[in-house]
C-alpha cells in the first residue's frame, strides 16, 4: 500500500448562474455553466496510525470538522471500511471564500487521492455519491470539467464548452458569505434549461448565452461591495469579451481571446495592492480527476 499520494485540486468558474425558488430542504434551485480552470491547490495525503489530521498553509482554512476535506476522509473510511487514519496537507492557491469552489474541489480531490492511497475500487459513480453528501458543488469535480448544473447544483449534464480562450480572475481580497448572498437574492422564473444542453458551442455562441443570462448574485454583491463592480468594469475596459462575477463572489472573471491579451489585462486591472489576479485556462479532466 502506498504511504503517500499527491493530487491537484482545480478551481471552478460559474460562467453564468441563475437562482430560482427556495426548496423545502432550504436550498435553492440553480442553473449554471460550471467550468474547471488550471488554478489549482496541491494536496498531499498520507496514511497515519489513527485519526484525521488536516494541515493547511492558510490560517483562515479550518483544520477540523469545519473543513469539507475532513468529512471526505471520514465518509471514505466508513464506506470502504479502511483501517488506520489519514493526514491531509493542503497548499492553497485558490483564494478562500472567493466563489471559485476551493473547499468543494479539495473534498473531491481528497476522495480521488484516498482511492489511490488505499487502492480501493470504488466506481466513479460511488465516489460521486459520496461527493453529493459533502456539498452541492462537490460532485461537479467528478465531471470532465464542463457541465450544466441544475437542482441544488448536484444535477450535472456534461457539456463540450469551448476551451480555446483565456480567463483573468481577479479577487479583491475579502470574502463574501454564500449564506448571506442567498438570503439577499431575488429568485427568478425557471426557464432556459432546454436550450443550454448543446453538445458543442463556439466561443461566439457561448458569449451570447452568457450576456443573456449573467449572474443573479452580481447585482446584490456589487451593491454591498462596490469594489467587485469596479473590477468587472476594469476587465471590460481592458478588452474582455465578457466579464462577470463567479458564484456568490467576490472573484470576477474576464474572457479573453489570447494569453497575451489576458496577461496585459491582468496587469492593468490588479494595480490595487489588495487585488490579486491570475491568468488561467479552462481545462478538461480525465476520469481519475487529472487534466
Amino acid at each position: 500500500m502506498s504511504k503517500k499520494v499527491r493530487v491537484f485540486s482545480p478551481a471552478k468558474v460559474n460562467l453564468f448562474l441563475k437562482v430560482f425558488r427556495q426548496r423545502k430542504d432550504g436550498f435553492h434551485d440553480i442553473l449554471s455553466w460550471m467550468q474547471m480552470v488550471d488554478l489549482q491547490d496541491q494536496i498531499e495525503i498520507e496514511k497515519i496510525p489513527r485519526g484525521i489530521d488536516i494541515i493547511c498553509d492558510q490560517k483562515s482554512v479550518p483544520t477540523d470538522s469545519g473543513n469539507l476535506a475532513y468529512w471526505a476522509v471520514e465518509l471514505f473510511l466508513r464506506k470502504t471500511k479502511s483501517a488506520g487514519g489519514v493526514r491531509v496537507k493542503i497548499k492553497k492557491k485558490i483564494p478562500v471564500g472567493a466563489g471559485l469552489g476551493g473547499g468543494s474541489s479539495n473534498a473531491a480531490s481528497v476522495l480521488i487521492g484516498l482511492q489511490k492511497l488505499f487502492k480501493t475500487k470504488l466506481t466513479l459513480a460511488e465516489l460521486a455519491l459520496l461527493a453529493k453528501k459533502l456539498g452541492s458543488d462537490v460532485p461537479f469535480f467528478f465531471t470532465s470539467g464542463s457541465a450544466l448544473a441544475a437542482g441544488r447544483g448536484e444535477k450535472l449534464y456534461s457539456l463540450n464548452l469551448p476551451l480555446n480562450y483565456w480567463l483573468v480572475l481577479v479577487n479583491p481580497g475579502f470574502e463574501v458569505s454564500t449564506k448571506w448572498a442567498y438570503s439577499q437574492v431575488e429568485p427568478g422564473p425557471i426557464k432556459h434549461r432546454s436550450t443550454l444542453k448543446a453538445k458543442q458551442l463556439t466561443i461566439a455562441e457561448m458569449l451570447i448565452q452568457l450576456k443573456k443570462l449573467g449572474n443573479d448574485f452580481q447585482k446584490i454583491v456589487c451593491r454591498r461591495f462596490p469594489e467587485v463592480g469596479s473590477i468587472i468594469q476594469k476587465l471590460e475596459k481592458s478588452g474582455a469579451l465578457y466579464a462577470a462575477m463567479s458564484g456568490s463572489g467576490p472573484t470576477a472573471f474576464g474572457i479573453f481571446e489570447s494569453r497575451n491579451a489576458a496577461g496585459q489585462a491582468a496587469r492593468r486591472v490588479a494595480r490595487k495592492k489588495s487585488w490579486k489576479s491570475w491568468v488561467v485556462k479552462p481545462i478538461k479532466v480525465g476520469p481519475d480527476g487529472l487534466p
